[in-house]
């Protein structure tokens, strides 16, 4: 085992984080602002254990208990929000009816993925310790976490055989099981999205290759005088090749406004709590409309090249018969 830790809320679970009502000395807050506050009580060296690091001040310490002064720890963007780029170690933030002593700041993590970056904090459970508090342990070792969970729960049950010990999950399974409802959801949309790409490759491919076919008596006419098939060929292809990018183009410009606007809707539904944005995916992504363009030009292309192709092994006088 590398390093031992706890807190009262475990990061990308099931359950949101607990919140604190604070008041923070020099702010003055705006009329029917909501100053409930995300927190977690945790452990000495539970920053390290989860690799959240120190930007700024120091961890909190064993010295850190219920003799000491009360201190707390804040996220990058609990300080750009209440202390307008001033240094916030040193300030005083008042919870739970005292004062706290800002004595770092932490790099922005989340308790939920693909949420907005929200004021967050840290304060020490000895500090802040009440009797029904439900603490998660947390274990890191260099081998197998299954193995270290066997080791654990024989030391528990050796130090007291009544305490209760449930839930002895590896923490990636447990973050993996509270994106279940985001995996149902992000499959059931590759399905729907792998349809009507199908859909549209299949009504692009029958609307360029009717408009070809109806260039037929086009065709022949060109090749009676004096067209040879391959240019004939070449030209169908190109012309219709041209019209199916400008059609594309007028529909990325219209996906990426339409991304862009549910993009906004979900960022503003993660900041008040009720949604989340797509997790490592960009509205604009530039690999996912390149994919889309390549398919169905090559739809397109492929479309317009069979019929023309055939069109132009007819002999001119049948295609300028053709109707």
């Amino acid at each position: 085992m590398q390093n031992v830790a706890y807190s009262d809320g475990v990061p990308l679970g099931f359950e949101p984080s607990w919140w604190e009502d604070l008041n923070i000395e020099g702010y003055t807050r705006a009329l029917a602002e909501n100053m409930k506050i995300f927190r977690n009580v945790i452990s000495p060296g539970y920053l390290a254990l989860m690799r959240i690091p120190l930007v700024d001040g120091r961890d909190f310490t064993e010295h850190d208990d219920e003799k000491s002064n009360p201190v707390m720890i804040v996220n990058q963007t609990f300080s750009k929000r209440f202390f307008a780029g001033r240094n916030p170690v040193g300030r005083r933030v008042r919870g739970w009816g005292e004062w706290f002593t800002v004595v770092g700041v932490a790099q922005d993590k989340y308790h939920y993925p693909g949420e907005a970056a929200l004021p967050y904090f840290y304060v020490p459970f000895r500090q802040i310790y009440r009797a029904d508090m439900q603490l998660a342990f947390y274990v890191r070792t260099a081998g197998d976490p299954k193995t270290a969970l066997l080791l654990v729960r024989d030391k528990v049950r050796e130090i007291d055989p009544n305490v209760n010990f449930f839930d002895a999950v590896p923490l990636e399974e447990f973050i993996g099981a509270s994106l279940y409802p985001e995996k149902i959801a992000a499959s059931l949309l590759t399905v729907l999205g792998s349809l009507a790409v199908v859909l549209a490759a299949v009504g692009l491919y029958s609307v360029m290759s009717y408009s070809v076919v109806q260039r037929t008596h086009e065709i022949g006419i060109r090749m009676a005088l004096g067209a040879r098939p391959d240019d004939a060929l070449r030209l169908i292809v190109r012309q219709e090749l041209t019209l199916a990018s400008v059609g594309l183009l007028v529909g990325f410009v219209l996906a990426i406004a339409v991304a862009r606007s549910l993009s906004a809707l979900s960022f503003a539904g993660s900041a008040m709590g009720i949604g989340g944005r797509l997790l490592g995916v960009s509205a604009t992504d530039p690999l996912i409309y390149l994919g889309a363009a390549v398919f169905l030009t090559a739809v397109a292309a492929f479309a317009a090249y069979i019929p023309a192709r055939r069109a132009a092994r007819v002999e001119p006088m049948e295609a300028l018969r053709y109707e």
